[in-house]
């Protein structure tokens, strides 16, 4: 579907490509850290990095629609090289958002991951990286063949990822690309590396994220059965908690594509419709008006108490109240008490300190 802005297509201004570059190496770092986290996945920091580097993935993914960068008749060998890397745009955002957590409808976060991984796979293929069946994605099917589109598709993926080799053959093929992309990778950071070295680093890269998108999408489709099996056992539930009924449900998360206009086309058509993203401080302010994080004035009050004052003073007042207790005993000739003390009294008038087992010495 053409638009009008096709018809104006100015060329990628230098400082644009520039802080593109930027923008993209940034956000690439922070999806290596990632991956690399000891942290949980579900833990805050790995969230909030989780989201930022998606909102720069989205930004740059924006950015190559908008000058246009990729055409519809060139060849792989006819990309430039410092472009090679933006291919991997879909495969990183859907890598992204598998690892979402916290979500009310993961079902939802499947889809999108799905529609990245597929994206990308189609890209590749159209390019001559890859030869793989990618299997169609219809969402427009009714809701009754949902369960036989899920069994379906899961079964074409799975054909998918043995369809070239045996799994032995395709495990080895991996580690073999992931041998050579270290190798490349550590003359990537020579100054002086030519042009073709840098083709074949991020050709290798690409490579990689197939395959890793092929085991993605293999995993997202074992994963559907369940959530479709989940998802009918929860309607059958009539008395299931309602815990969050009262809280606004969280805006649907929205796939961005590379296209070649600047208007995103139809749903599952060459494009899809891309919403404008929250900046960071919108993104915080709307969470704590929707309940969601503190207010920072009300964090500081209690972060301004430690851990450790609060529990010197629990002390405190606990010897306090024995103390009182053990007064109020005496002042009352507690029998109990009376009788602990002669007791005691007595114990040291026949055990004077020092007395004690003298068979050892002289």
């Amino acid at each position: 579907m053409a638009s009008g802005s096709e018809e104006i297509n100015p060329g990628p201004d230098p400082m644009d490509s520039e802080s593109l570059s930027e923008l993209f190496d940034k956000a690439f770092d922070l999806f290596n850290s990632i991956n690399k986290t000891q942290e949980p996945t579900n833990s805050h920091q790995v969230q909030s990095d989780v989201k930022r580097a998606m909102r720069m993935f989205e930004n740059s993914t924006k950015l190559v629609s908008l000058v246009d960068m990729f055409s519809e008749n060139e060849a792989f060998e006819e990309v430039p090289t410092e472009n090679l890397k933006y291919f991997l745009l879909p495969a990183l955002l859907g890598t992204l958002t598998t690892k979402i957590c916290g979500a009310e409808d993961r079902m939802h976060i499947v889809d999108v991951a799905e529609i990245y991984f597929v994206d990308f796979l189609r890209r590749m293929k159209k390019y001559g990286l890859t030869d793989i069946h990618i299997p169609e994605v219809n969402r427009d099917e009714r809701e009754e063949t949902a369960i036989e589109r899920v069994k379906s598709n899961a079964e074409m993926i799975t054909d998918m990822v043995n369809a070239r080799n045996t799994k032995i053959q395709r495990y080895t093929q991996v580690k073999e690309l992931e041998g050579r992309l270290q190798t490349l990778k550590q003359s990537m950071d020579d100054l002086n590396i030519d042009d073709e070295a840098k083709r074949e680093y991020f050709e290798t890269l690409l490579k990689v994220y197939i395959n890793q998108a092929i085991d993605e999408l293999a995993s997202l489709a074992a994963e559907r059965p369940i959530l479709e099996h989940m998802k009918k056992i929860g309607h059958t539930e009539s008395n299931a908690s309602h815990k969050h009924k009262n809280r606004p449900s969280a805006p649907p998360l929205q796939p961005y594509i590379i296209t070649r206009d600047d208007l995103q086309k139809k749903v599952y058509g060459a494009g899809y419709p891309s919403l404008p993203v929250l900046t960071v401080q919108e993104f915080y302010d709307q969470r704590v008006k929707d309940g969601d994080w503190p207010d920072p004035s009300q964090r500081n009050q209690v972060n301004s108490r430690s851990l450790q004052d609060v529990a010197k003073n629990g002390a405190k007042s606990q010897e306090d109240i024995e103390a009182q207790e053990k007064e109020e005993k005496v002042e009352a000739d507690d029998e109990e008490l009376l009788n602990r003390a002669r007791a005691m009294d007595e114990y040291k008038d026949d055990h004077r300190r020092g007395w004690g087992n003298r068979a050892n010495r002289s």
